[in-house]
């Protein structure tokens, strides 16, 4: 993938969003009885990255809000920090969409929290005896 932005902004005016672009192999028609497979050359094709939100429905978005409001067993609250580990609310997602990559899983979690969907709690971690910060659902914003 290739990613073209504005980079140095105090130089160019600012794009309104970078434009990607991907390489791909054309068979530029050269085969022959000693060459049968012929060339290949490089160029690139725009590319569109997927929807981040593709394929999930408004009742697995809900299940896995479910699973994210009521925590963990043992009343841990699941986390948006990037370095959570067994409380990381993007797990879940990976739990319930195994086709969408780590990358995508975070992305919607923090979609959720700016969106207000996601809210910080802070609460009392039985196992670490202090006040820590964890996600809660906002119910009036659950899709319907």
């Amino acid at each position: 993938m290739i990613r073209v932005d504005s980079a140095k902004v105090n130089i160019t005016p600012p794009m309104a969003e970078a434009k990607w672009f991907r390489l791909v192999g054309v068979n530029i028609g050269n085969e022959s009885e000693l060459y049968p497979h012929g060339d290949q050359v490089q160029t690139v094709e725009v590319w569109t990255a997927p929807d981040t939100f593709a394929d999930l429905s408004n009742v697995t978005i809900n299940a896995i809000l479910t699973i994210i409001d009521t925590g963990l067993p043992d009343g841990t609250l699941y986390s948006d920090a990037p370095n959570a580990k067994a409380s990381a609310a993007w797990r879940v997602i990976a739990r319930n969409c195994p086709a969408k990559r780590e990358a995508a899983c975070r992305q919607i979690i923090k979609l959720w929290v700016k969106s207000g969907l996601l809210v910080h709690e802070t609460y009392h971690h039985k196992v670490v005896r202090k006040a820590v910060i964890g996600l809660r659902v906002d119910a009036a914003k659950r899709p319907s």
